[in-house]
């Protein structure tokens, strides 16, 4: 191997470092926008990058003047688990709730499979716990209402895990707050929050406002992961449920956006 062999593998892992600093942007950082550069003009960079990340356990998803964004595949170390979102031993009930809360997440900022093809310079107006929660309650609803109209359906193991996901989830109550008015983690609004707030760490969301009326705005880099989620069969159930009148007709927020 060569020295100039070397300084381009070399360069590549930089490269893969920058994207795996969430809230990196190469706009603000000259050696990252220099290697965005690199990756897109010259192809041999580029398979160098990609054979690198994946090694690692990465996908690269996808590279523009924005950022290179990373995908993570199934036994990578660097893919996040159910343990990163809970301190302590979770419950099957915890994990349903778990699970749950992050599709719905992305339900509510993405109802329509479309919507993660609109232009990325367009920013996805903000959300808050109260919307996630009041949109799962609605699906809860539309789903107890589809179940009891078809008794005899038959059930498969997704479905029967999606009937106990609902049943967890309508037995919680929807705010509860401590001594300090913050929400309380046995609500589900406290965990709506808990998972926001790490989807932030990761730089997924800006959070603005104070508790209990905080904001969460989207990323892009939150765009282009649930463009992976998109694909998944419990996605697929919630854009079903969404698809019924009385829930399209209330919708995700629909102000104004911004340019991000």
């Amino acid at each position: 191997m060569t020295d100039s062999d070397n300084r381009q593998g070399f360069l590549a892992g930089r490269l893969i470092q920058w994207g795996l600093r969430p809230k990196a942007i190469p706009f603000n950082e000259p050696e990252y926008r220099e290697l965005i550069d690199c990756y897109i003009d010259r192809p041999q960079f580029r398979m160098l990058v990609q054979d690198l990340a994946e090694g690692l356990g990465l996908i690269v998803l996808t590279v523009s003047d924005r950022g290179l964004f990373l995908g993570t595949q199934d036994n990578s170390i660097f893919a996040l688990r159910p343990s990163d979102f809970r301190s302590g031993r979770a419950t099957a009930d915890d994990r349903l709730l778990d699970g749950l809360i992050q599709v719905a997440i992305a339900a509510t900022i993405y109802p329509r499979h479309q919507d993660l093809d609109d232009d990325a310079l367009e920013a996805k107006p903000p959300i808050s716990c109260h919307e996630v929660d009041e949109l799962l309650r609605s699906l809860c609803r539309e789903y107890k209402e589809r179940v009891a109209d078809d008794p005899d359906a038959k059930t498969d193991d997704l479905e029967r895990g999606f009937q106990e996901a609902w049943r967890v989830y309508e037995a919680r109550p929807a705010a509860r707050t401590t001594s300090q008015g913050n929400l309380a983690l046995n609500s589900t609004q406290g965990l709506i929050r808990r998972h926001l707030h790490q989807l932030a760490e990761h730089g997924c969301f800006v959070v603005s406002g104070q508790e209990p009326n905080e904001n969460f705005r989207p990323t892009l880099r939150y765009q282009i992961l649930v463009k992976q989620l998109a694909s998944t069969a419990l996605y697929r159930q919630l854009q079903f449920l969404l698809e019924a009148p009385n829930i399209a007709s209330d919708g995700p927020p629909t102000e104004g956006a911004s340019h991000a």
